[in-house]
């Protein structure tokens, strides 16, 4: 007689289940409400050493009685059978949880009644030992963090006192030098006084190169809370210090309006100064100045930049002049600390766009320079719009 087709498909389908069962990884088991165990996979029986034949129809308890010692996994255990799925995580040399973690999970017949409760202990061994590794990455970075920290802080100390020991006597000096010229000036030769104001030159660069430096450590050593700061009060006020060297080299500065953005109040007006201050410098004598300034929202894919996230939005602040420019090869070298592509004919310290660099990267941002084909050159910032203060 033919068997039907409807009494294969439950064989089919118990032994399939059964198969997943012990394909599995994972250790699986179930008890009844007896608590003696029902199913027992084989992966149980390679980890526990006892075969299936062995472990169905005993008791859970008395197979292992060491579970009777956890009352965290005796209460997960009862609270499965009341319907509810619980879990008792990884404990160190804990029976059963060692490394391993525990579902339980009720198993109900058709009418919604518990007659079961399935265990599955999932081995963890590689994830702790991860969280481990990862914790103790994570100390490692907090000490050279710390240790970076005190240093910059006691570099900082180091340059605010070095450069205040040394500020007094330059000033002493410019004011003997000043008192000389003045006393002794009948006496002096034309030559005499010209190199006495050289001397006097020199050491105004000195101060300079002091404030400077001063401005690079105290760049690197921020450590005050992000506020709203107004890009349009920075130009503002930025035009209003420049006035002079603006109405003398009869320069035009155009600019669309600017936004409020999260930042540093001290360092953007620095960084608003410097790029200004710099095309003004940096052009040629027989054509006056002009700069443009023009703000867009940008996201980091669309710029190409290495240093740019690929999905975040930033604000891409341009100075456009149409100075003297630079070689696309040194791109990155006028960021360099003390580089003066132009030193004999432009004055300066070689520091400015350090700062200027070390400024925006304090917002977690990003400048480059772009020289036009035409001269002159293009200073981007980019600024992520998603501070926080």
């Amino acid at each position: 007689m033919a068997i039907k087709s409807e009494n294969v498909l439950p064989v089919t389908q118990l032994y399939i289940s059964e198969m997943l069962i012990d394909s599995s990884i994972d250790r699986v088991m179930a008890i009844d409400q007896n608590w003696c165990i029902i199913a027992w996979n084989h992966t149980s029986e390679l980890i526990s050493g006892i075969d299936k034949k062995n472990a169905i129809g005993k008791s859970l308890t008395e197979l292992f009685p060491a579970i009777l010692n956890d009352q965290e996994m005796m209460d997960a255990i009862k609270s499965a059978f009341k319907g509810r799925k619980s879990f008792v995580p990884s404990l160190t040399n804990v029976f059963n949880r060692h490394y391993c973690e525990n579902h339980f999970i009720p198993l109900k017949d058709e009418h919604d009644n518990v007659i079961g409760v399935m265990n599955i202990i999932h081995d963890v061994a590689h994830r702790i030992k991860v969280e481990r590794q990862l914790q103790k990455l994570n100390m490692a970075l907090e000490n050279k963090y710390n240790q970076l920290e005190k240093a910059n802080n006691e570099l900082a100390t180091f340059t605010y006192i070095t450069t205040r020991d040394i500020r007094e006597p330059l000033k002493h000096v410019y004011t003997s030098l000043e008192l000389l010229i003045k006393k002794e000036g009948a006496t002096l030769s034309n030559m005499s006084k010209g190199n006495l104001r050289r001397m006097q030159g020199s050491l105004n660069k000195m101060n300079l190169l002091i404030d400077d430096i001063c401005a690079v450590a105290s760049v690197s050593t921020k450590n005050e809370p992000l506020t709203s700061v107004d890009l349009e009060e920075i130009l503002a006020d930025t035009t209003v210090t420049l006035r002079n060297k603006i109405n003398e080299k009869k320069a035009l500065i155009e600019s669309v309006t600017l936004p409020v953005i999260k930042g540093y109040r001290n360092m953007l007006e620095y960084l608003f100064l410097h790029l200004l201050d710099n095309a003004l410098k940096f052009h040629d004598e027989n054509t006056s100045p002009r700069i443009i300034i023009n703000c867009k929202h940008v996201t980091g894919d669309k710029e190409t930049k290495k240093a740019l996230l690929p999905e975040r939005e930033y604000l891409k602040i341009s100075f456009q002049d149409n100075g003297i420019g630079f070689k696309p090869e040194d791109s990155e070298r006028i960021f360099n600390l003390f580089e003066k592509l132009n030193d004999k004919k432009y004055h300066g310290s070689g520091v400015g766009l350090t700062i200027s660099r070390k400024i925006v990267e304090a917002h977690n941002g990003f400048i480059d320079a772009v020289p036009m084909s035409g001269g002159g050159a293009v200073f981007n910032c980019y600024f992520p719009v998603d501070q926080e203060e």
